[in-house]
C-alpha cells in the first residue's frame, strides 16, 4: 500500500475527472429535468439532447465502451487495495482454551500493526472510490442493480410544490421498487387540475356551486413508490378524507412509510394492505352462497370478505402501471368495481356531470407485447359496467432514457355517461 505524508492519488487526475462526468451523466439521466425535456409526436427529442440521430446502437457501443473501462478502474483499486481487515472470529471456538491462547498472543502483538492517520486516510479513499465506481458500473447493468435513489420532483404550479421520493434497492423489493413514467404523467395530471374529480381544489374554479361538493374519497391501486398517491395528497383538501394508499408487499408497504414521513404527510394519508386476490376470491365466495353453491377450485379457508357499504366506496380511484399482466386484468376490474360508487357523487344537476360521477383513472405505456393484455383488460372492464369516456396519448420516458407512449383512460359507470 502506498503512502507517505502526502496522501496519494490512487487514481490520476484524468480518470477522476472522467469517473465524476460519468457519475453527473448517470444523475442527469434518472432527473426530473431530463424526463420533462420536450418530445414531438412521434416521440423524438424536440431540444437537441445527445446525438443528433438518438442512434440506440451508438448508444450501446458507448454503454459498452463505459463499462469496460470502470471494469480496468475496479482491477486498478483491487491491485492498490489496502491490507483486508482481519477475519472475523469464529463465535464456536471462542470458549476453548487454544482459541483463548492465541487470541492473548494476537492481542499482544497487535498494537504493532495498528494504522498510522495517513494510512486510515488512504483506506478510507479507497474504500469511497470504489464505492462510486461500482455504483457508475451498477448503472450500466440496468436500472434493477443501480441501487437506491432518492429524487425531488417538483410541480411548477403557482406556487410550485415538491415531492421527495424514494426508490429502493431491487434487493430490498422485487416490485414496486422503482417510479414509473406512467406514475410521473398521472401526477402531473392531477397537480394541474387535469381530474375532473378533483378540479375543486387543483385549480380555481368559476363555479358557484362546486362548494355543494363532498370532498372525494380516493384510494390509489398498486402505489409502489407512492408518487401518483402522494400528489393526490398533496393537492386534496387538508380538511377532506385521508387519501389510501394501496400495495399488497411487505416490502413495498414499508418504501410507503418511508415516503409518507420523508413528506410529512402521515396524518394526511393512510397506508393499507390491499391484496386484489382477496377481492375477487371474496366476491366468487359471495356469490356461490348467493346461489347456495361451492366451486371446487374455490378456496374453502379463504376470509370472506363482506360486500363494500356504498359510504365505504370511493369516489376516484388512480393507478398508474397497475395492468401488465395477464392475471391483473381480471384481478383490476373487479378491484375497481368493488371499490368504485355506485351513485353519483352529487346529485346537483348545476355542477358538470364530468366532475360528479365516480371515476377511476389509469395510465400505462403502450407495449406492442402487451396489447392482449389490454384488451383482456378491455373486456373485463366492459363485463363489469365500466366504460373509458375520455382517453388521451402523450409521450413520456422512462428512468430518463427509454421512451414510451402512454395511455390515459378515465372510466366510469356505463349508467352514468348521461345525468
Amino acid at each position: 500500500m502506498p503512502v507517505s505524508a502526502a496522501l496519494p492519488s490512487i487514481l490520476p487526475a484524468g480518470s477522476l475527472l472522467r469517473l465524476k462526468q460519468l457519475e453527473d451523466q448517470i444523475a442527469y439521466k434518472y432527473s426530473q429535468d431530463r424526463i420533462d425535456q420536450g418530445l414531438d409526436q412521434d416521440g423524438n427529442d424536440i431540444d437537441g439532447y445527445g446525438q443528433s440521430d438518438n442512434d440506440d446502437d451508438d448508444d450501446d457501443r458507448m454503454d459498452q465502451t463505459n463499462t469496460q473501462w470502470l471494469l480496468k478502474q475496479l482491477a486498478k483499486l483491487e491491485e492498490t487495495a489496502p491490507p483486508e481487515d482481519e477475519e472475523e472470529e469464529d463465535e464456536e471456538l471462542k470458549d476453548t482454551q487454544n482459541y483463548k491462547t492465541h487470541h492473548h498472543l494476537a492481542s499482544s502483538t497487535k498494537k504493532q500493526t495498528v494504522e498510522t492517520p495517513q494510512e486510515q486516510a488512504y483506506r478510507r479513499q479507497h474504500e469511497q472510490l470504489t464505492e462510486r465506481v461500482s455504483s457508475c458500473l451498477a448503472h450500466f447493468c440496468g436500472r434493477a442493480a443501480s441501487g437506491a435513489i432518492t429524487r425531488t420532483w417538483t410541480f411548477r404550479t403557482t406556487p410550485p410544490q415538491s415531492l421527495q421520493i424514494h426508490d429502493p434497492s431491487f434487493t430490498e423489493g422485487d416490485v414496486g421498487f422503482k417510479t414509473f413514467g406512467s406514475a410521473y404523467l398521472l401526477s402531473k395530471h392531477i397537480a394541474h387540475g387535469d381530474i375532473p374529480q378533483l378540479e375543486p381544489w387543483t385549480k380555481s374554479s368559476s363555479s358557484t356551486s362546486s362548494s355543494t361538493l363532498p370532498l372525494p374519497k380516493i384510494l390509489e391501486l398498486g402505489s409502489g413508490t407512492g408518487l401518483v398517491g402522494f400528489t393526490a395528497t398533496l393537492f386534496s383538501d387538508p380538511c377532506g378524507p385521508k387519501v389510501t394508499l394501496s400495495d399488497y408487499h411487505p416490502n413495498v408497504l414499508n418504501t410507503l412509510h418511508h415516503n409518507s414521513k420523508l413528506n410529512h404527510l402521515d396524518s394526511r394519508c393512510e397506508i393499507k394492505l390491499l391484496d386484489w386476490r382477496d377481492i375477487l376470491n371474496g366476491r366468487k365466495q359471495r356469490l356461490n352462497s348467493w346461489k347456495g353453491q361451492q366451486e371446487e377450485d374455490s378456496d374453502s379457508s379463504a376470509v370472506v370478505l363482506p360486500e363494500m357499504t356504498e359510504s365505504d366506496r370511493m369516489d376516484l380511484i388512480i393507478g398508474a402501471e397497475v395492468v401488465y399482466d395477464h392475471g391483473h386484468a381480471e384481478l383490476v376490474a373487479h378491484v375497481v368495481d368493488e371499490y368504485l360508487k355506485r351513485d353519483l357523487i352529487s346529485d346537483d344537476q348545476s355542477i358538470p356531470l364530468q366532475r360528479r360521477r365516480p371515476a377511476f383513472h389509469i395510465m400505462f405505456p403502450i407495449r406492442p407485447t402487451h396489447t392482449d393484455v389490454i384488451a383482456e383488460f378491455d373486456f373485463w372492464m366492459d363485463k363489469m359496467g365500466l366504460v373509458d369516456c375520455r382517453q388521451a396519448k402523450e409521450w413520456g420516458r422512462e428512468d430518463g432514457e427509454t421512451k414510451f407512449l402512454y395511455h390515459w383512460r378515465e372510466y366510469v359507470r356505463r349508467d352514468h355517461l348521461e345525468g
